[in-house]
């Protein structure tokens, strides 16, 4: 069956069968490299999404569910200015995720600051409770959202 879908903000068309994942179709079809699979589960938040505005594992989505979406994955969240609020908070309070995790963490600070404007600690290790990468000190990654949340919010003000 063909589906169309918005992705990173272009029309995206495809042909996809009733058992394909969205994880699929956005590696093979779309040339997605930050959607990750490994656990196929929904566990690992390795192949993170953005649809609709909520943060969602794609490879628990049946790609034939996403017509009509609007599906942002980390090639276009990383194009626009609240994807360096992330990146400089990351270097700034010495938060490195792994490559494999990147992309799921970065979606997920992102959907938490859509969400809270001045976000708390039970709000953060909410959402990413779940999140299975051990690489990262979940202590620095809070400190991180905290920081970006004080950028974005310095820059509604107006102010550096």
């Amino acid at each position: 069956m063909k589906i169309s879908f918005l992705l990173n903000g272009r029309q995206f068309e495809t042909e996809v069968s009733p058992t394909e994942r969205l994880s699929d179709i956005l590696k093979s079809n779309g040339k997605i490299f930050s959607v990750r699979t490994s656990c196929l589960k929904g566990e690992c938040k390795s192949c993170s999404v953005i649809i609709d505005g909520e943060v969602v594992p794609s490879c628990m989505i049946p790609a034939f569910s996403v017509r009509g979406s609007d599906i942002t994955t980390l090639e276009g969240f990383s194009k626009t200015r609240d994807y360096h609020d992330i990146i400089q908070a990351f270097e700034e309070t010495g938060a490195s995720p792994c490559d494999f995790c990147r992309g799921g963490t970065i979606l997920t600070i992102q959907s938490i600051l859509e969400r809270f404007a001045e976000p708390e600690e039970p709000q953060i290790l909410d959402a990413f409770s779940g999140n299975i990468c051990p690489c990262t000190n979940i202590g620095l990654i809070m400190d991180s959202v905290k920081r970006a949340a004080l950028y974005r919010k310095r820059k509604r003000l107006g102010r550096k």
